[in-house]
């Protein structure tokens, strides 16, 4: 699964960035550090940011399947956060100077989510992370830490403040003595198979439950044709199967009565008999169908009769309804955010998803840029929406709020708002970390409501 990396905000600084490999290692270079004396809480996080005091409300880590774990620290009244980030975590000394090979880094967010300052060693400053305390068993991660972050400065309307040169003028943070005491970590395993949901099969046959002591999925590919085919057995042995072609897709569709095993069908088989049955005739409405986590949501009912009419024996399967995950291991999916721009096509080469925290609300912060260009698109919204349609804003006020922007080139023009805007969400599946959608919105710029940019056809599938 990939994980976002904050460090990779650093484009906030430039758009393109040389990168040398190195492993990781302690820091080499001068920077504060506390002496250990300092105790605290198990749960808490502490720092100094400058001259500050920074004590959060919250702090959760997370350890990815890819051994990746990030500890966020954050004060939910004013959306203040800290990330750290370390690759390969246990007891020892690290670096986590960004910008060097690895996907270490500390970043610390003050207000502006898209804008933190990041321990890019690129600019010059440095981090250094000191786990004293891993526990595997309890899922617990405690230690000290201290870096320098530097970020562009903004003017108001979101622009680099260039210097006498034309350069971004940059600016630095100290966060230091920091220190954190048995934060807890939740560990992510990829989606697929049994792990996002539980397999759940229900219908009834004659007006009888049919509760389905096992479930199987499989996807077979036959003549070419994915097909997902999902096997309910219960306890007296009857058999329902129901297989789907893979580009199926949501809607309601009509079951075939034959198949050659490429079509969509159901068959009874009422273990009495021993002979299948199919659906004829036969519908199902299939709400969800993620062909990226495999699970698939539907209800059905059909007439299970013989197709070669030898048998007598009908059957009514009614009430039918079922939530699967087909896949056992999902593959990487192809993250893409597309949309047209008057008409020109906006093809980002690097899309990033990364979350803040405004007035308590966790929200998504979605940017995708292209570099030869320098155009930047952001599409903003909290990470507790729901399957449906919303109109956008062009503000943010109490962070509920749907939102995207659009720069078309970064540190030379304004950056334009959404207003009006739609953004409708296809699919979301927080376990298994994906979501899916759409927006369209036109783009203008709140001083000059003239100038307007019409962002259509936009589209995005991302994991995060």
């Amino acid at each position: 699964m990939k994980i976002l990396k904050y460090a990779q905000w650093i484009f906030m600084l430039s758009i393109v960035l040389l990168q040398t490999s190195c492993v990781n290692e302690p820091l080499e270079g001068d920077f504060p550090q506390d002496d250990g004396s300092v105790t605290i809480n198990e749960g808490e996080f502490r720092a100094n940011i400058g001259i500050g005091n920074f004590s959060t409300d919250l702090a959760l880590g997370v350890l990815s399947d890819t051994n990746l774990l990030t500890i966020t620290g954050t004060v939910l009244e004013t959306g203040e956060s800290i990330i750290l980030t370390l690759e390969n975590p246990g007891v020892g000394t690290f670096n986590i100077t960004a910008g060097l090979g690895t996907q270490n880094s500390g970043v610390y967010i003050q207000t502006n989510p898209e804008n933190p300052f990041v321990s890019d060693g690129t600019f010059g400053v440095f981090g250094q992370l000191n786990i004293t305390d891993f526990d595997t068993q309890n899922a617990t991660v405690s230690g000290t830490f201290s870096f320098t972050g530097v970020r562009v400065v903004l003017d108001l309307d979101g622009n680099p403040v260039l210097d006498s040169n034309g350069q971004p003028t940059l600016e630095t943070e100290e966060i230091t003595n920091g220190i954190f005491n048995k934060i807890p970590y939740t560990s992510e395993e990829q989606g697929g198979g049994d792990t996002p949901i539980t397999d759940e099969f229900f219908a009834k046959v004659d007006g009888v439950n049919f509760d389905a002591e096992s479930i199987t999925t499989s996807l077979n590919t036959i003549a070419g044709v994915s097909v997902v085919k999902i096997v309910a057995v219960n306890e007296l042995g009857e058999i329902i199967r129901i297989d789907i072609p893979e580009d199926t897709g949501v809607g309601t569709y009509a079951m075939e009565s034959l198949s050659d095993g490429t079509k969509l069908i159901s068959l009874f088989n009422p273990a009495t008999v021993g002979e299948n049955l199919t659906s004829n005739p036969g519908t199902i409405n299939i709400t969800k169908f993620n062909t990226f986590t495999g699970i698939i949501e539907a209800t059905f009912e059909f007439t299970a009769t013989d197709p070669l009419e030898l048998d007598p024996t009908v059957a009514e399967i009614t009430e039918g309804s079922f939530e699967v995950d087909y896949i056992s291991s999902p593959g990487d999916t192809v993250t893409s955010f597309t949309a047209f721009i008057d008409g020109q096509f906006f093809g980002p080469d690097s899309i990033f998803v990364g979350e803040s925290v405004f007035n308590g609300v966790t929200r998504f912060n979605i940017t995708a840029i292209i570099s030869d260009t320098g155009q930047k698109m952001g599409l903003f919204f909290p990470t507790d929406i729901e399957i449906g349609t919303y109109e956008m804003t062009s503000n943010l006020i109490n962070g509920s709020e749907k939102f995207c922007q659009y720069t078309p080139e970064i540190g030379v023009t304004t950056t334009y708002i959404s207003s009006p805007g739609t953004l409708t969400i296809l699919d979301y599946n927080q376990d298994a970390g994906f979501i899916e959608g759409t927006f369209t919105y036109s783009a203008i710029d709140l001083t000059n409501p003239d100038q307007v940019y019409e962002i259509t056809e936009g589209e995005f599938t991302l994991e995060f």
